[in-house]
């Protein structure tokens, strides 16, 4: 096994079956410790953090358009681990493993995929409604940051989860988000720039699991459907009464989903 970089977030605890749990921006993997906690022992659990979170060094340009950087750092971790591992992640880290598991070199045994943000699969599809509901955001989201705006990311928060969502915060949450603004600059840029075929979708072919909020917003509700319906082997569950940030809110749902799609993986 190669040298694990420096700047790569890594905890892990526990013994058994590996599961890498990767947040999504504005998190680290302590955003994972509701799931984790309740899914109790015999797990291997390990969390990382993405570019710019935690102690995971940012190392793209601002102007950063695309995923090669989260998925090296994905693949540094999955080499550390050096053991099957199955994969959970939330939002743009969701997307993150997506961009893994098609050019990735550690593959996983299987994905969970939380209201994974794969935006670009709605223009591959024609989607140009929902597509067009991201781009009025992210315009003026990019307008206020760059007009030096401290709290322009309250679109993206507003936008998952209704408006008035970013002030309902507490000021240590808004305060890491306002920090890590830059970052999730980053984040959309590459983010917005993956729209492989449709047809490599299919490509995937471990076990995923694709889970999202009944509540949700309707961007994200159809990216689901199209993940779920394109990704080989995907089977899509959708839990009532969330939205966007799920780990905290349905912890009890979400861990039980994943302790079931696990032993699939593993069989």
């Amino acid at each position: 096994m190669s040298h694990f970089p420096t700047g790569i977030d890594y905890a892990e605890r526990g013994q058994g079956q590996a599961l890498l749990f990767v947040p999504g921006s504005f998190a680290t993997g302590a955003g994972w410790k509701l799931v984790i906690d309740k899914l109790g022992e015999g797990y291997r659990f390990i969390t990382t953090s993405l570019l710019g979170y935690g102690t995971t060094a940012e190392r793209r340009p601002l102007d950063n358009a695309t995923m090669r950087q989260q998925i090296d750092v994905l693949d540094s971790v999955l080499e550390k681990i050096a053991a099957p591992t199955h994969i959970v992640a939330h939002s743009y880290g969701g997307l993150s493993a997506i961009a893994h598991a098609l050019t990735g070199q550690n593959k996983p045994i299987s994905l969970t995929l939380v209201e994974a943000t794969a935006f670009g699969i709605l223009r591959t599809a024609g989607e140009n409604a929902h597509y067009g509901m991201i781009g009025a955001m992210t315009q003026v989201y990019y307008a206020e940051f760059e007009a030096g705006k401290p709290d322009a990311a309250r679109h993206v928060i507003d936008f998952y989860s209704g408006a008035g969502a970013f002030d309902a915060l507490p000021q240590k949450v808004r305060d890491y988000i306002v920090a890590t603004t830059p970052s999730n600059i980053r984040d959309w840029s590459s983010a917005m720039s993956f729209e492989p075929p449709l047809a490599d979708y299919a490509k995937i072919a471990v076990p995923t699991l694709v889970i999202r909020g009944a509540n949700g917003h309707p961007v994200m509700m159809r990216t689901a459907e199209l993940l779920a319906a394109h990704v080989q082997n995907a089977r899509l569950e959708t839990i009532e009464g969330g939205s966007h940030f799920l780990l905290a809110t349905h912890p009890n749902e979400v861990s039980a989903l994943i302790a079931t799609h696990v032993k699939r993986g593993a069989a």
